[in-house]
């Protein structure tokens, strides 16, 4: 079954440019080149085949379609309470709880318990949270100025930088600097695109009067040939040849019309391109904002609970009441919506997206 935030490698044998791998958002959708986005979510992997088939084929883009779908990657799941490194965790199927914890670090002792702790190793994770922490923040402060497109130049009081971390500040003002480069440039070009049509659109337009007035004298000149030829005073070679003259003029003005009915709908296509880019752009940076918000709350919970940890520590006890101390190892899993807490095994199968939580209770060791 598909999920939110697996990752789907999709293959069309006919059209390789729609091969790759693409993730499911939070809308439950995939995006494909020419299909747009396309829901996948719910759907086992021969309905998410089936679907795209089907799209292919509406869409006219190809007859008999062959495509395969895969999970290229599942969501992870996430792993916490008293192990040595919390987190995610990519899933595998098979996986089960102990594979996880051994993923984790390994099981960590409570201080409040009377269990070992190792600080050093509390310590070292505090660090690279801090550091996950301010990289967090700068990526923020990026996509605010890149939603603006106003860059503004950052203090390392205003990002929370330290010296050593300045380079992360650097990095993301390129990034931020690159960004805006290409959306003004390709702006730009498809303005100039604009132009362009509105160029080629009026240079037609000066052809259609003149074409239209020759149209007009033509017409006029045959209905006075043909009055002619009925009182004999023309022949009648003469009046078809005016005939023919007529032809070929509404002839280049019925083309020159067509012509530049396509220009004016490639001008609207392009219209439409660069109303809907701004559109694109602030959505794609919204998501990113979002996902960015909620790992940085993420993140600092992560922090208070090493800090908290770190300020707990205290005497170390020996390896005999360690071993007097068993896991506790709680799974949440969503099912049909709701969350619902199991209590897991050490052989209990995982499945992607779970959040596994540690904890400690006495036990024989």
């Amino acid at each position: 079954m598909i999920e939110l935030g697996d990752t789907v490698r999709v293959t069309v044998a006919e059209t390789p440019r729609l091969n790759g791998e693409r993730r499911v958002d939070t809308d439950g959708m995939i995006a494909l080149p020419q299909l747009g986005s396309v829901p996948l979510a719910g759907l086992d992997l021969d309905e998410a085949r089936q679907r795209l088939e089907l799209l292919l084929v509406q869409k006219g883009i190809l007859r008999t379609p062959t495509v395969l779908v895969e999970i290229a990657r599942y969501r992870p799941i996430y792993v916490g309470g008293r192990v040595a490194r919390s987190g995610a965790i990519e899933f595998e199927p098979g996986l089960t709880v102990r594979h996880a914890l051994i993923l984790a670090g390994g099981i960590g002792k409570s201080p409040g318990n009377a269990d070992a702790v190792n600080v050093p190793d509390l310590r070292a994770r505090w660090q690279v949270a801090s550091f996950q922490l301010l990289q967090i923040n700068s990526s923020i402060s990026r996509l605010d100025d890149e939603l603006s497109r106003t860059p503004r130049p950052k203090s390392g009081e205003e990002t929370g930088a330290k010296p050593d971390l300045g380079a992360v500040v650097a990095i993301d003002q390129g990034i931020l600097a690159d960004r805006l480069a290409s959306w003004t440039e390709n702006q730009a070009h498809l303005k100039d695109q604009m132009s362009l049509y509105d160029f080629e659109i009026d240079v037609l337009s000066q052809q259609a009067d003149l074409q239209e007035n020759e149209q007009k004298l033509a017409t006029e000149q045959v209905a006075r040939a043909r009055h002619l030829v009925e009182r004999e005073l023309m022949p009648l070679t003469r009046l078809q040849e005016l005939q023919s003259v007529l032809s070929d003029a509404s002839q280049d003005v019925l083309e020159n019309r067509a012509v530049t009915a396509r220009a004016k709908q490639a001008r609207s296509n392009v219209e439409y391109e660069i109303a809907s880019a701004d559109i694109k752009w602030r959505a794609d940076i919204q998501n990113q904002l979002r996902g960015l918000l909620v790992e940085r709350e993420r993140v600092k919970a992560e922090l208070q609970a090493l800090s908290d940890q770190i300020v707990e520590a205290g005497v170390t006890l020996s390896e005999a009441d360690a071993l007097a101390l068993r896991p506790v190892v709680t799974i949440y899993r969503t099912i049909d919506g709701n969350e619902t807490a199991i209590a897991a095994q050490m052989n209990t199968e995982l499945r992607a997206g779970d959040i596994l939580d540690v904890s400690f209770g006495k036990g024989t060791g």
